[in-house]
């Protein structure tokens, strides 16, 4: 490997931090990964007990063959590479030291049981679920151990809120974190009239996202509309006649999601409750939604069809669930008009995943769309989407029929309209159908 010498005083000081926590939010070709890339091999090199271990994280395979796992095998060397890598293992071992894996956020428990961290690396981190940020975390917990985070900007996601936004505000928040923004064009080798040429051409959001650094409200959003100010109200009590549903997204090793939903006698929609958590049994799930129901008095779950067997044991738990009409544009159409009409709020503080998701399921963009895709008709984006999904299960199921911007069904008709779906499901059981339990 060829000497390397910084481009600038910021990637200096981006490769010598102490900070806890470093963050490279830059523009591209700036030179974050390779940022990442060497601070990991400082670090591996540092610590050479064989029980030390190292977490190189991307947000999906496709980024960790195409950009991470490139710039730290070229960082390493070919020789090294060749002796410690296993590509089914999806590791690193350095020679009589420790190990690195490698893992994405495609599978956000894939980091948990990994112990002894003496440095974890996440590369296009903007792209993370916070799910998965606070598993890398808890991995890094024990040794207090450093953690980079190299990206560009993609939404106004955890890593803006708990990071960019507070340094932002005051520079001296977060002591923990050191914070590099920056530009493509403070990379002295990056053509100065290509920059110029993206900046008079493209769309200004993305190219302030994709050159300029700088944090914005991610192009493509499916909910678009959704406001952290006017979609969020404090927790407060609900009038009489209130109903409570449940939307459930199956998952084991994608998170298992359950939102809870209550709706009002005039038809204003609040979430005041979400479950989200990966790798749980059938009876563990059972029990999580047995207690909402108690607490609750959940009336129905509406679930992801998907999985009837998962769907038949909730009702023989005497856990009352049907299968969610699954038509995906009908139901974001549906969802997306209780947001915009502000009949959608979430209690604060009750739904942190939810809220997070909101800020990054898009729909594809050029980088998303394989080589059989076009552009019409997609379907968002399939990652970061299960409380998306489960709160889309609710407000299609619960407004299927009603006409836009028309007076709402009354409450005590849309009542009547769901009893007899159960009594439907009743009857369908003792006619030698589905089996079904109230």
């Amino acid at each position: 490997m060829t000497e390397f010498v910084p481009h600038s005083s910021k990637q200096d000081r981006a490769i010598f931090s102490e900070a806890r926590i470093v963050l490279c939010g830059t523009g591209i070709q700036w030179g974050k990964t390779r940022v990442g890339a060497i601070r990991m091999k400082i670090a591996m090199h540092s610590h050479h007990d064989p029980e030390d271990t190292f977490i190189i994280a991307a947000p999906n395979y496709k980024t960790m063959e195409q950009s991470t796992l490139p710039a730290f095998r070229l960082l390493m060397g070919q020789d090294l590479w060749d002796r410690g890598y296993s590509a089914g293992k999806a590791e690193f071992k350095m020679p009589g030291g420790g190990t690195c894996y490698f893992r994405t956020a495609t599978d956000p428990d894939s980091v948990v049981g990994i112990t002894n961290v003496r440095h974890v690396w996440g590369d296009e981190a903007g792209k993370f679920g916070l799910y998965f940020w606070e598993n890398l975390q808890a991995r890094a917990s024990f040794r207090q151990c450093p953690i980079d985070l190299t990206t560009s900007p993609y939404a106004l996601n955890w890593i803006f809120k708990e990071i960019i936004r507070p340094k932002t505000k005051d520079p001296t928040a977060r002591p923990d974190v050191e914070m590099i923004n920056a530009t493509s064009a403070e990379n002295p080798y990056f053509p100065a009239e290509e920059y110029e040429r993206k900046r008079m051409t493209m769309d200004p959001r993305r190219f302030n996202a994709i050159y300029g650094g700088k944090w914005e409200k991610m192009a493509g959003l499916v909910y678009d509309c959704f406001d952290d100010i006017e979609n969020v109200c404090e927790p407060t009590k609900l009038p009489d006649g209130t109903q409570y549903y449940g939307g459930i997204d199956w998952g084991f090793t994608a998170p298992f999601v359950l939102t809870v939903r209550a709706i009002t006698p005039n038809n204003k929609h609040f979430q005041v409750f979400e479950f989200y958590k990966s790798g749980l049994t059938l009876a563990q799930k059972i029990e999580v939604c047995r207690q909402a129901k108690a607490v609750f008095g959940v009336k129905l779950f509406y679930c992801d069809p998907e999985d009837p067997a998962s769907i038949q044991s909730f009702n023989e738990a005497k856990l009352p669930s049907i299968p969610a009409d699954n038509n995906i544009k009908a139901g974001i159409d549906d969802h997306y008009e209780l947001i915009k009409t502000r009949d959608y709020k979430i209690f604060r503080g009750t739904s942190p995943y939810t809220m997070d998701e909101y800020e990054s399921y898009h729909y594809p963009d050029e980088d998303d769309l394989g080589p059989d895709d076009t552009q019409k008709e997609q379907k968002p984006v399939k990652q970061g989407d299960h409380a998306m999904d489960s709160a889309r299960y609710i407000s299609r199921m619960t407004r299927r029929g009603m006409t836009k911007h028309k007076p709402k069904v009354a409450e005590e008709k849309r009542q009547e309209d769901q009893y007899a779906r159960l009594e439907r499901l009743k009857r369908k059981s003792r006619d030698g159908g589905e089996k079904w339990t109230a």
